[in-house]
């Protein structure tokens, strides 16, 4: 009796991509996004100044800076010259009226004894007049 061979089988292989690896990414960058956007909403847009770790650095000459000083006594100097909270907020309007490239960063210096509210209410109407350029200068210790 002869014996008869078939053919083999060739298995089908299939040459699709499997998606779901990708679709999973998708969905944990989705829902990351979702929580991550309320939070960058409620964040102050200024442009805080970075320095090394422990130590200042030299100011960049192309960079210019206007420095609000608030004393003991809760005064403000805008520079060398004493200044009214109006006449504050009249200067931030003209420095947010300049085009984002030519406008200086407004740097805070507060006396030490001050309540942190004076130092607050000079960054709340600077944001409120367009700035965004806003830095606090501390002390190195």
């Amino acid at each position: 009796m002869a014996r008869s061979f078939s053919k083999p089988h060739r298995l089908h292989v299939m040459n699709e991509l499997n998606v779901t690896p990708m679709l999973d990414l998708c969905f944990c960058l989705l829902i990351i996004f979702m929580i991550a956007t309320p939070v960058l909403e409620q964040t102050t847009a200024v442009n805080l100044p970075q320095a090394p770790k422990g130590a200042g650095r030299d100011p960049d000459p192309k960079t210019q800076y206007r420095f609000v000083v608030i004393e003991a006594d809760g005064s403000y100097s805008l520079g060398n010259r004493k200044v009214t909270k109006e006449e504050l907020g009249e200067e931030f309007a003209s420095i947010a009226a300049r085009s984002e490239a030519d406008q200086p960063v407004v740097r805070v210096r507060g006396d030490g004894s001050i309540p942190y509210q004076r130092v607050v209410d000079v960054m709340s109407l600077a944001k409120s007049k367009g700035l965004s350029k806003v830095g606090l200068d501390t002390e190195i210790r």
